[in-house]
């Protein structure tokens, strides 16, 4: 796996090279879309054919993550993120408001499908439609990022990927802000890729890493490497079974440790 000195722009530099390269337009499907800002900026840097963005944008979210963390004593109150969602987590039009800000960043765009769901009912509905048999290029997890939930939508969604189709997590790493999260993308992205076969190959070196998994073996992966190596992409490579120790350590700036 390779960890780049740089932030998941350059990741989607690198997917939009290796698609490029094999003339593909990707189909892509993002879970977890907030205001729409991460998924604009893949419609940017990857020109997909098809971009379907998938949010329950609901107050409830948060109902479920306090039932499940309430009784945790170092678990951050919700009302702390307050700033970050835009308004009060508790009140519909919170969320009403992202869901709005979205569709505007989209507006006119025609290969792009809203799916005001939930996780799991979604991959329902996309199964049953025209993702029965896969076909989606890259899939980005950012949804509910506790543990039994991030590996139910890898598990779920990797039905949804095309032959050489490749997931990336955002939040997939153990540090002192994602503790007071109960943050579990990390430890569910290590169970998952010893279940199905997957391989991390890119890191970004930041604080809320972001990571991409693909196949083990999969023509992505190969392309991946030959893009990163022919190019001025700076990185330093480490065996993938390392994964499960990242850490990130916060001085002046965060960076990764694998110690």
């Amino acid at each position: 796996m390779k960890v780049l000195i740089g932030g998941r722009d350059l990741i989607y530099q690198i997917l939009g090279a290796s698609f490029a390269s094999i003339s593909k337009k990707p189909r892509i499907i993002e879970m977890g879309v907030h205001s729409g800002k991460n998924a604009i900026r893949m419609h940017e840097l990857l020109a997909p054919a098809e971009m379907v963005l998938v949010d329950s944008w609901s107050k409830d979210i948060f109902d479920d993550y306090m039932k499940s963390n309430g009784h945790r004593s170092w678990i951050a109150d919700p009302s702390s993120f307050s700033s970050y969602f835009g308004g009060p987590l508790n009140e519909q039009s919170t969320f009403d408001r992202l869901l709005e800000e979205c569709q505007g960043r989209f507006a006119g765009r025609q290969n792009i499908r809203f799916v005001l769901a939930n996780t799991r009912d979604a991959a329902a509905s996309l199964k049953a439609g025209d993702g029965a048999l896969g076909g989606f290029d890259l899939i980005y997890v950012d949804a509910n990022h506790q543990y039994e939930t991030v590996l139910d939508d890898l598990l779920e969604y990797q039905d949804l990927l095309s032959a050489d189709g490749c997931f990336q997590l955002n939040d997939c790493c153990h540090s002192v802000e994602g503790v007071k999260q109960n943050l579990g993308v990390l430890e569910a992205a290590v169970k998952f890729c010893k279940m199905a076969d997957f391989v991390p190959a890119l890191l970004t070196n930041t604080d809320f890493t972001d990571v991409l998994l693909v196949k083990r073996g999969s023509k992505m992966k190969e392309l991946i490497d030959q893009i990163v190596t022919m190019n001025d992409v700076s990185f330093v490579e480490l065996p993938p079974q390392l994964l499960g120790a990242l850490v990130v350590r916060s001085g002046r700036r965060a960076n990764l440790s694998f110690i």
